[in-house]
């Protein structure tokens, strides 16, 4: 079956074995996105807080 999330927007646990590289060479590793992912998830942490 063919997935209809794209690879880059799936977590961890919705990665299958054979998309892993391809999922991790997506991220952005500058400072700037760094800083980004850590914004989202500080957002997504305190969503309902």
């Amino acid at each position: 079956m063919v997935s209809v999330i794209p690879v880059k927007e799936k977590k961890l646990i919705d990665v299958k074995i054979g998309e892993l590289p391809s999922w991790i060479l997506m991220w952005d590793f500058t400072p700037k996105g760094i800083a980004g992912m850590f914004q989202r998830e500080h957002e997504q942490l305190y969503k309902y807080h």
